[in-house]
């Protein structure tokens, strides 16, 4: 663990979030998995860290009852991310987290930031290492110049962000960027525990 994971751990930490770390996405698997009791609903929000751990199909051959839109029909979307937000365990990412120890995340449609607030008994956020900034405004940028482009790049939407790749502040009708929500502290009704992985994952 370097000196930046490690002081982003004991920043979270004075903030009132359990932190822990893993070495690589093998290992935050494993541990998720103990922290995950059998028998638990899981949300699965949009998350592509998340899913290269490799835990939602983990979860799923374990028979756990598994909420993740992604694999949903389109007509059963918008019900499975309303069950994401009264799960027993919310597994999502965070597009940065900040040496200070606060989670800044945008969202188009908004499921994904609402449950990380309040809803789900437990919520549990895998960030790799790409993740950490130094303070907010570079969590800003961060977001700007690269998790919302390749975002939307994914997606194969027709945002500027795509051709430009980075923020254009548009009024695009597929634009993904509508709300921010800032961890300044552990929500004080939501259990949230941080688990920064030692490796890069996700955008």
């Amino acid at each position: 663990m370097d000196q930046k994971i490690e002081k982003t751990i004991k920043a979270l930490q004075n903030h009132g979030f359990a932190a822990e770390y893993a070495a690589d996405r093998a290992g935050a698997k494993a541990r998720l998995l103990e922290l995950i009791p059998t028998g638990a609903t899981v949300g699965v929000p949009g998350s592509r860290t998340v899913r290269e751990t490799g835990i939602v199909e983990a979860l799923k051959s374990r028979g756990e009852q598994v909420f993740d839109h992604w694999t949903a029909p389109p007509s059963d979307s918008l019900a499975v991310r309303k069950s994401q937000l009264a799960c027993d365990v919310l597994l999502v990412s965070t597009n940065a987290l900040t040496e200070a120890g606060e989670l800044v995340n945008r969202d188009g449609i908004g499921n994904r930031v609402a449950a990380m607030v309040f809803g789900p008994r437990q919520v549990i956020v895998v960030a790799g290492r790409n993740k950490i900034v130094a303070d907010l405004p570079a969590a800003e940028a961060r977001i700007r110049q690269i998790a919302a482009p390749r975002r939307a790049k994914e997606l194969n939407l027709q945002t500027p962000c795509v051709k430009a790749g980075e923020c254009q502040d548009c009024n695009h009708a597929q634009r993904i960027c509508r709300a921010t929500v800032i961890l300044l502290r552990r929500p004080s009704l939501t259990p949230i525990r941080v688990m920064v992985v030692g490796e890069d994952l996700g955008n």
